[in-house]
């Protein structure tokens, strides 16, 4: 055979091993989503590219089940918390014409704003480390009432602007903070006298060729191939008719085919682009010394030996999630339009496809790194900062689980670094009992913290649950909390909310089960005289006062 005729065989063998691969991989992803194939519900889109080709791109359910239009590649569906990474991006577009900086002091923009005697700045916004509470739970602990009352992020910039305390130091930690991006969005109009929308277009949008991408900042504009997001009501599903326009945080639409240009953007594929990636990965160094794993919109985190960014998102009748991974030039995107459905857990599965063939140099060299400890000194109880939930940590068969007070089932958890875990079933799931003088354990989530300590928590017989009634209120959250008892058990009534049951966790603390903590505070007398409200692990000690009764 001669040198040529060898050479074009080879080729042609090597094509056809390659789309043998690829056909291996879409069956494998087929079976996996199959079920969500169905002709009745909502359901999906599913995109995924490898070295700047698609390899497969399908809709999966119903995007409309009124006139039963079905998802597609083209869907244009909400993509909820990605949006972050965008707003960080009109950020960039603004540093990059000199028109702020990562320094600038906040009240620079918001003169109105609080002075809490730390700077909080542009940079503590896009990286969740301002300690600034978040607005979702503001709302939530007020009573807002979402389906009837509107509000826009100048609702959110007014309940910022209440608040007489951050939640920590900026730059301290990591504590995801929606509040963050919206004033973010307000910095960005204010500055380009432009909305987030027409921004982003003209600067980044279009010249990336995302057209089907957009901020909502208005009603009532016809939104080609839009799928509605539903929610289970018992006998079928419903759609959200909220009148909210608060955006930044969220509150963009955009379909998997324009996600995909975006993670081609964010695997630095496309030079001219190639800073703004850059910008958007760049992590900052925390006051402690150790590197903070939210970059600028996106979550930084390592998964079987590879550096992984992304991004979930999660709002009514919607989950998303976005991976890249630029070493292997990955992108996995996920769009739902229903909550039924886990987009994070789809996408690391496809990722799992993706990656099941590769070497695990990187895992191999971290495992023989460190010396497996014993996992008797990591259990115990534990209570998440600023929330109600506990972590019950044991030892079953030599194997370390997990239990929550929100989960069913312990979760197995294996060793992969010095006092670090992650879960058996979820390597983005990880535990780490580094030690720390502010918490005693981490659980990151694909690189979102959330901070525990270890906790003893009150036999619930020797609480005197009668001390704890009384009428409490808050000028933060300008609403009234009224504490009573009813078959010798705490109730809580509030604007939107009737006889919330509360239970005993520790000393003057009782908890919802809903990741709410309240704290009660008693003078020297032993008489009760405030409440400090804390949830969510993102908002810590709102301050409620006793009312007085007067006769």
């Amino acid at each position: 055979m001669s040198i040529l005729k060898y050479s074009v065989a080879c080729f042609v063998f090597l094509i056809f091993c390659h789309l043998k691969a690829q056909e291996n991989i879409s069956e494998s992803i087929d079976e996996l989503l199959k079920v969500y194939d169905s002709n009745g519900e909502p359901g999906l889109s599913v995109k995924v590219i490898r070295d700047g080709e698609s390899i497969y791109s399908k809709g999966l359910g119903l995007s409309n089940l009124d006139y039963d239009i079905k998802n597609s590649d083209s869907t244009v569906h909400n993509i909820a918390s990605i949006t972050k990474q965008f707003t960080a991006a009109a950020i960039w577009a603004l540093i990059n014409e000199d028109k702020l900086s990562l320094e600038d002091d906040i009240r620079t923009y918001f003169p109105e704003f609080p002075d809490y005697g730390e700077v909080v700045k542009i940079k503590h916004l896009l990286n969740h480390t301002s300690g600034i509470r978040n607005y979702h739970t503001l709302m939530y602990l007020s009573g807002f009432d979402y389906d009837n009352n509107y509000y826009d992020n100048n609702t959110v910039l007014e309940l910022a602007k209440r608040q007489k305390n951050l939640n920590h130091l900026p730059n301290e930690k990591v504590s995801y903070s929606n509040t963050n991006y919206n004033l973010l969005t307000l910095i960005i109009e204010r500055v380009s006298g432009l909305n987030l929308n027409d921004y982003l277009k003209l600067k980044i949008l279009e010249p990336l060729k995302m057209n089907s991408t957009f901020v909502r900042v208005e009603h009532g504009k016809p939104i080609k191939n839009r799928a509605i997001g539903y929610v289970p009501d018992g006998n079928g599903f419903k759609y959200s008719v909220n009148s909210q326009l608060s955006y930044g945080a969220g509150s963009m639409g955009s379909s998997v085919n324009d996600l995909a240009i975006w993670t081609q953007m964010l695997n630095e594929q496309i030079s001219e682009f190639k800073p703004l990636a850059q910008f958007l990965k760049q992590t900052e160094t925390l006051n402690s010394g150790k590197k903070a794993n939210y970059a600028r919109g996106v979550m930084i985190d390592t998964y079987k030996g590879f550096e992984v960014v992304g991004h979930s998102g999660y709002g009514f009748g919607a989950r998303s999630h976005l991976i890249a991974v630029k070493e292997k030039q990955l992108g996995i995107i996920v769009l739902t339009n229903t909550q039924t459905i886990d987009a994070t857990r789809v996408a690391y599965q496809v990722l799992d496809i993706l990656l099941k063939d590769e070497k695990m140099k990187e895992v191999k060299t971290i495992q023989s790194s460190f010396k497996k400890q014993d996992v008797n000194q990591f259990t115990g109880e534990f209570k998440e900062i600023n929330s109600d939930m506990t972590m019950k940590l044991f030892v079953e068969n030599d194997t370390l689980k997990a239990l929550g007070s929100m989960g069913k089932t312990p979760v197995a958890l294996v060793q992969y670094a010095t006092n670090k875990f992650h879960r058996a079933q979820s390597e983005n799931v990880k535990y780490d009992f580094t030690p720390s003088s502010s918490h005693d354990m981490v659980i990151s989530f694909g690189g979102t913290p959330f901070y525990f300590k270890h906790a003893k928590f009150i036999d619930e017989t020797l609480v005197t649950v009668k001390d704890f009634i009384g009428d409490f209120y808050s000028e933060e959250l300008d609403v009234n909390y009224r504490f009573y008892l009813k078959d010798n058990v705490l109730k809580l009534t509030y604007k939107e909310n009737e006889e919330v049951t509360l239970k005993p966790i520790q000393l003057n603390q009782f908890g919802n089960g809903d990741r709410t903590l309240y704290h009660f505070v008693k003078d020297r007398n032993g008489k009760v005289t405030g409440m400090l409200l804390s949830c969510d692990g993102t908002v810590k000690e709102i301050i409620f006062k006793k009312k007085r009764i007067t006769i």
